[in-house]
């Protein structure tokens, strides 16, 4: 009898599979299953970790033009948009005036991104890239049938372990109309994303929709009519040259007890202090900023990393403050940012738990006014805050008054050297200046978070300043 109970048992579980595969693959054929597709449209796009203040809506940006391609058979991705500037307050790298065309995109666990008029590509992380093209409708079709996962009650689920994961829900006609996933995000923990797929229609045998709406967080993300889809272009062009993305870091000594810690796309400044190390910008994640951390305890031996600062609070420049929490630093934030974070960082944390949630600390948390001066009898570092500047609410820089140097970051990222006024002053860049004139700093150096160290004399052409 206990026999025939387990065969039994093992039957139902076989004729459950084949049920649940037989299922997602009429929802498949109910689709059309290209191995590759091509979209393009226009709509809205919404920089998610860029608002203007912590806890309001993520700034939003006119997106005339988006092409996506994806390639499900080789399990790669890319993109190609244009973005003007809707929202006047806050981040996301789009100009007050003009416009600017980013591509990028995935192929397996390479990720690469290009931002013209540069026009290089550049090593980008994988997991966001990839996310979006197995949420795509027909994309997490397909990978819920590799995965051999269970339709059940119209919906069905994927994960990729220390990624994301993602339930989706179908219609009465078998056609995806909603997507829940959730995402690891440095910042919010397990941050969900919902998709919706909507007005789907037939383009010589692929349904797929003519709306695309999303949320991250709770608030809107991404708004897309969709122009135009071509079934099976053919496979993603993937930039020649593209290696693992690292998080390597190079060292200089700009004075004594100040070290420069930079590389790829964000910088970070270790100041030494009598008895402890003061971290200035904690960038990106736990990868990049424990890459800055671990730089400057070699560089300056036998201290202490005591407090951590970021200069404002979007998420590419404030991703990495859990990790210097989880090594002990205090977090130095301004006050209009110590709600938020501490709401936050009570976010779930399981796809993929970071440096703090390992270590079961807590972060210790104080803050900027209009100024705070951190000293140790000796060498002073005070951290202002940018009065009206239209790229972040509570937006700090750091100036070392005996060595004349500057730390800021998005007001001011050179690049090419500087040898005249500008010819597209950016009001952020003239308020920079403004601010510096008002505090009466005597500047120098400055060291940026973006772009490479510079003279205050290129700031001064960048601000248009006499």
């Amino acid at each position: 009898m206990k026999k025939l109970a387990f065969v039994t048992a093992l039957l139902g579980v076989v004729l459950g599979t084949t049920s649940a595969r037989a299922d997602l693959e009429a929802v498949s054929k109910a689709m059309g299953a290209p191995d590759s597709l091509q979209i393009s449209g226009s709509g809205q796009f919404f920089s998610v970790g860029q608002a203007f203040r912590p806890g309001l809506p993520w700034p939003k940006q006119n997106m005339p033009r988006y092409t996506r391609h994806n390639d499900y058979a080789a399990a790669a991705s890319s993109v190609d948009y244009v973005l003007t500037r809707g929202d006047m307050l806050g981040g996301g790298a789009i100009p007050l005036v003009g416009e600017v065309r980013t591509t990028g995109g995935v192929s397996g666990e390479q990720g690469w991104a290009v931002i013209y008029p540069v026009g290089s590509a550049v090593q980008a992380p994988a997991t966001l890239r990839q996310h979006d093209l197995w949420i795509s409708p027909h994309g997490i079709v397909r990978a819920a049938l590799a995965d051999k996962a269970a339709l059940r009650d119209g919906a069905f689920e994927i994960s990729r372990p220390g990624k994301f994961r993602a339930r989706a829900t179908l219609n009465a006609e078998n056609l995806v109309e909603r997507v829940e996933s959730w995402i690891d995000n440095p910042v919010l923990g397990d941050m969900p994303v919902v998709t919706f797929y909507r007005d789907y229609k037939d383009h010589g045998g692929v349904k797929f929709p003519g709306r695309i709406l999303q949320t991250a967080a709770g608030l809107p993300a991404f708004d897309l009519v969709v122009g135009e889809v071509k079934p099976n272009p053919g496979p993603v062009a993937v930039p020649a040259g593209l290696g693992p993305a690292v998080a390597d870091v190079t060292v200089d000594k700009v004075s004594d007890g100040v070290w420069f810690i930079h590389g790829a796309s964000h910088h970070s400044v270790a100041v030494e202090m009598r008895d402890h190390i003061v971290l200035f910008e904690t960038p990106l994640g736990d990868g990049r900023t424990n890459a800055a951390i671990k730089a400057a305890k070699e560089a300056i031996p036998n201290k202490p990393i005591r407090y951590a600062t970021t200069t404002h609070h979007h998420f590419d420049h404030s991703g990495g403050l859990r990790a210097a929490a989880a090594e002990g630093a205090t977090l130095i934030v301004h006050e209009t940012a110590r709600d938020y974070f501490e709401q936050v960082y009570a976010n779930p944390r399981t796809l993929n738990p970071d440096a703090l949630s390992r270590s079961g600390k807590q972060a210790k948390i104080e803050t900027v006014g209009d100024m705070r001066v951190l000293t140790d009898g000796n060498r002073v570092l005070e951290i202002h805050t940018l009065k009206n500047n239209q790229h972040a609410d509570g937006f700090l820089i750091g100036y070392l008054p005996q060595e004349k140097i500057l730390i800021t970051s998005d007001a001011f990222s050179p690049r090419a050297p500087i040898t005249g006024r500008s010819a597209n002053l950016s009001p952020v860049t003239r308020n920079l200046w403004d601010n510096i004139t008002r505090l009466g700093l005597q500047v120098e150096t400055v060291l940026p978070i973006h772009g490479r160290r510079a003279n205050v004399q290129e700031l001064r052409f960048e601000a248009g300043a006499q």
